[in-house]
């Protein structure tokens, strides 16, 4: 596959892509509307901590998975290295 094609599908599937484009267009949405302006002192910090807190978990799930499928070969070099 061509390099210049991956990355932009990999980001277009990327969960830690959409949860920040679906927080900024939320934050978008709260500050224009007239009826939430007096909230969004609340709403903005809110939103932004459920994304941090979304892409952090993300990330550590992300590594985990990567530790967890690591070829047999490298975990056997890490136990000698141990010994």
């Amino acid at each position: 596959m061509d390099k210049s094609n991956a990355a932009p599908r990999r980001l277009l599937q990327s969960r830690r892509f959409w949860s920040a484009i679906i927080s900024i267009v939320t934050l978008l949405i709260a500050a224009t509307r007239p009826e939430l302006e007096e909230h969004l002192n609340v709403l903005a910090p809110t939103i932004t901590t459920i994304c941090v807190t979304l892409v952090g978990g993300y990330i550590i799930e992300d590594r985990e998975l990567a530790k967890n499928t690591a070829s047999p070969a490298d975990e056997g070099s890490d136990e000698s290295d141990a010994a």
